[in-house]
């Protein structure tokens, strides 16, 4: 009965170091994927921003 109990034990500690290293890395694996979406919101936008709306100013002017 003793080794059953030191054997749950063991498992027990090898599951708790896994997810107190399991909660390090996803706090850092949520700040990676915000940075990517962010990056896929903004860098359109800063395309939009830099290369149509000046053709779009300059449609104005000129008409069609």
């Amino acid at each position: 009965m003793g080794f059953i109990a030191e054997l749950f034990t063991g498992i027990l500690d090898v599951l708790k170091d896994v997810l107190s290293a399991l909660l390090g890395i996803i706090p850092k694996v949520i700040s990676f994927l915000l940075w990517i979406l962010s990056g896929i919101i903004i860098l359109p936008c800063v395309f939009i921003a830099g290369t149509l709306y000046p053709k779009w100013v300059d449609w104005g002017e000129k008409g069609f």
